[in-house]
């Protein structure tokens, strides 16, 4: 079946000694893997547009289980802001992996494809990239109903006074009081209140937020942030160590 569909490239693979599969989450169909013919030819008039991140109108022929086939294509932004810098394609690669990892193929989800579109636009004009990143993170997450608890404790509900700590397969913050009554609290993460507070004002962020994390603050929250995306997905994305290395870098 023949269908047409705007998309945004999440991932490009090699297939073969001319072909490329791509995963594209599109705003008529979710994510779908399709096998784009010939892309790796130096001919090709396709290749460009099997780049991450480029977004385009794909017409498509769907095959039912197996993969679908990319026909033609019109490119309608390569991203240029964010391919021409290191920086920006490996936090895209992270957020990107992340929406494979929350979505589910062939499920229209057109508020999904328009928030990772404000995301990549967010990422192309971005100075602060951890702050865009934790936002992108924690909308990503709200979208798949997975937003995190990290204003109130999640066994009283009381407003953690002081050190609180995150759990990452519980989804939120445990108060001191009711984190001393943990059996098994090695794997809880300290949050000071000033990670609180930051988390929470990216977290009510409807546009890009205006916040700036130092210090203890920023790595605190990052590393929440790593832990319980990985937890969601079942896994951590591929290019989390290189995020992880440009944020010990200050990026």
């Amino acid at each position: 079946m023949l269908y047409q569909t705007e998309g945004i490239v999440l991932s490009s693979a090699v297939l073969g000694e001319h072909d490329r599969v791509i995963a594209l989450l599109t705003l008529q169909k979710g994510l779908v893997r399709a096998v784009v013919r010939g892309a790796r030819k130096p001919s090709s008039r396709l290749a460009a547009v099997t780049q991450p991140f480029s977004r385009a109108d794909f017409q498509l022929y769907g095959r039912g289980s197996s993969l679908d086939r990319v026909i033609q294509v019109s490119l309608l932004d390569s991203h240029p802001g964010i391919v021409s810098d290191y920086a920006k394609v490996v936090y895209a690669n992270y957020l990107a992996e992340i929406v494979s990892g929350l979505m589910p193929e062939h499920e229209r989800n057109s508020g999904v494809y328009h928030l990772f579109l404000a995301i990549l636009d967010a990422l192309q004009e971005a100075r602060e990239l951890w702050t865009v990143a934790r936002w992108a993170e924690l909308r990503l997450l709200r979208s798949a109903g997975f937003m995190p608890l990290l204003d109130s404790c999640l066994r009283c509900g009381k407003v953690p006074v002081g050190t609180a700590h995150f759990s990452a397969p519980a989804g939120g913050v445990l108060c001191e009081e009711c984190h001393a009554g943990e059996a098994d609290s090695a794997d809880l993460i300290p949050l000071s209140p000033g990670s609180i507070k930051t988390l929470s004002l990216i977290a009510s962020s409807q546009g890009r937020p205006n916040v700036v994390a130092r210090g203890q603050v920023r790595d605190e929250a990052a590393r929440v942030m790593r832990e319980y995306v990985a937890h969601v997905l079942g896994k951590r994305p591929k290019s989390l160590s290189l995020v992880e290395r440009l944020e010990d870098e200050g990026a």
